[in-house]
């Protein structure tokens, strides 16, 4: 059996909020299960300046210019802070390794390519996210620029960015950003 236990609802005002708890409540107790208070809460999303983590994602409204000098706001979604610092962390994980030596570049971008395009599919779908992932993108391209000078026993661990770069670009690294 497979349980839904993460949820969001949204609602245009308090009232159907909680409403919308009592009928969730109410459900919950049919199928016997418990609503957890410490990790629920009742937020005003048009209100409130931040916005909400939820699976990996921080949700918020974000001011949009339309024609006419029209602003409005609109949701977006894009990775949470925790998100990127687990995405890093991999990207570390993988580089890091003293026996990776060894590999060659093309091996380091065959070991990175199925994880990129993983974060793509997930975290790629708002294109406002663009500008976090291109933060992935230069973190992943300096750890293979390390990985490259290291492999080559350079004094200056960060030097030889270009030649790095060239070298996954023709192994064919992906790219999580658009």
């Amino acid at each position: 059996m497979r349980y839904a236990d993460d949820l969001v609802i949204l609602c245009k005002t308090k009232e159907q909020a909680l409403r919308a708890i009592d009928v969730l409540k109410t459900v919950f107790g049919k199928l016997e299960l418990e609503m957890n208070k410490t990790k629920s809460k009742l937020f005003n999303l048009w209100g409130e300046e931040q916005g909400f983590d939820f699976l990996g994602m921080h949700h918020r409204k974000i001011p949009k210019i339309l024609k006419g000098n029209k602003e409005v706001s609109i949701l977006r979604s894009y990775p949470s802070k925790k998100a990127m610092k687990n995405m890093r962390q991999k990207v570390k994980e993988v580089t890091e390794p003293r026996d990776r030596l060894f590999w060659t570049m093309n091996r380091m971008v065959e070991e990175f390519n199925p994880k990129i395009q993983g974060w793509k599919n997930y975290y790629g779908l708002d294109s406002f996210a663009d500008k976090f992932l291109n933060k992935i993108d230069w973190y992943i391209r300096k750890r293979l620029t390390l990985f490259w000078n290291k492999k080559r026993n350079r004094r200056n661990k960060h030097s030889k960015s270009r030649q790095a770069a060239i070298a996954a670009q023709l192994a064919g690294l992906k790219k999580l950003a658009s």
